[in-house]
Order: C-alpha cells, then sequence, then structure tokens
C-alpha cells in the first residue's frame, strides 16, 4: 500500500512540474507573439514615416507587402491545452465521488422499495384468495385488526409462538418415541439371545 502511496505521490509531482512547465511554455509563446506584433507594427511606423517623406510607387508596393504580411500574421498563436486531474481538481474528484455515492445509494432505495412493493403485492393477493375462500373468517380477521391493530399483532406473534412450541414439542415427543421403540426391540433382542 506503500509503494502505491509512494508511486501516486511521485506521479503528482511529476504532473505538478509539467503543469507549471506547461504554463511557462504558454507564456513564453505569448510573449513571443506580443513581441513579434509589436515590432512588426513599430517597423511599419518607421517605413510609413520614410515613405511619406520619400514617396515613390515602389515604397508603396513594398508598404502594401508589408501590410498584407501583418494582416496575414495571426494574433494569436493557438496553444492545445489539455484537460487533467491535478491536485487542485480534488473539488470535482470529491463531488463527483459524493455524486456517485447518492446515486448507488438511490438505486439500492428503489431496488429495496420494488422488491418489497413486489411481496406486498403476493401477499394482497393470497389476502384476496383467502377472502374468495372463505368470506367469514377474512370479515372476521378485517373486524379484529380494524378494532386493534395493535393487539391483533400481538395476539398473532402469540399464536404464532405457540404453534411453534406445539410443532417443536411433536417432534420431540415423535423423536423421543422412536428411541423407546428402538430401545423397546434392543431389549426385546437381549432378553431373546440371553434365553438361548
Amino acid at each position: 500500500m506503500k509503494k502505491i502511496e509512494e508511486q501516486l505521490e511521485s506521479i503528482e509531482e511529476v504532473l505538478s512540474l509539467v503543469i507549471r512547465k506547461s504554463a511557462s511554455i504558454e507564456g513564453l509563446i505569448q510573449t513571443a507573439t506580443e513581441f513579434q506584433n509589436k515590432t512588426l507594427g513599430d517597423t511599419l511606423m518607421e517605413l510609413k514615416k520614410y515613405l511619406e517623406h520619400h514617396s515613390s510607387a515602389q515604397h508603396w508596393e513594398t508598404f502594401s507587402q508589408i501590410k498584407q504580411a501583418l494582416v496575414t500574421t495571426p494574433k494569436e498563436s493557438q496553444v492545445r491545452h489539455h484537460h487533467h486531474f491535478d491536485l487542485r481538481s480534488k473539488g470535482f474528484i470529491i463531488s463527483a465521488a459524493a455524486l456517485l455515492l447518492s446515486t448507488a445509494i438511490s438505486i439500492a432505495v428503489a431496488i429495496s422499495n420494488y422488491n418489497e412493493s413486489s411481496r406486498l403485492k403476493e401477499t394482497d393477493l393470497k389476502f384476496r384468495i383467502a377472502r374468495q375462500l372463505s368470506p367469514a373468517l377474512t370479515a372476521r380477521v378485517d373486524s379484529i385488526y380494524y378494532k386493534d391493530p395493535d393487539r391483533a399483532e400481538l395476539e398473532t406473534q402469540k399464536r404464532e409462538a405457540h404453534e411453534l412450541t406445539v410443532k417443536e414439542a411433536e417432534e420431540v415427543f415423535s423423536r423421543r418415541r422412536e428411541e423407546a421403540e428402538e430401545a423397546q426391540k434392543q431389549l426385546k433382542r437381549l432378553r431373546s439371545e440371553h434365553k438361548l
């Protein structure tokens, strides 16, 4: 883990160095362009003054060529800017991570709600079937529930717990009866062997 962190730190250092170098290169290019434009402008002014004093057709032709060269010279040089992540973009990275996390949580909640909705639809269908098969029983269940929902839930939990206890007792009884029958068979076998 430390090795990865060290590598990341060295990469960050290299990136910040590259960023500084590219910024200085952009500044140099801009300075050179401004200097070139200023030099050409000064030369043009000198030529204009010279031509005003010594005007001739040949000089005017040279002047128009220089003027045309100035027009065709780009005023700004184009510099490519590469988008990149650096130490200054921590806020963007943290924001993006927070948005991804909130999106993931929203999707998880939506899936949970969908599953719960499906389960409730199944329960509703089962209750509607029970209502069709035994209207009197479901009417009684509805009246008990609507009178006191909390008490109905407690009674249901008590009855379910009692039913579970009875089933466990029946299983224990059945298992013990089988053990008793096995013990009785073994006793009979031992008595028959002892008689011989």
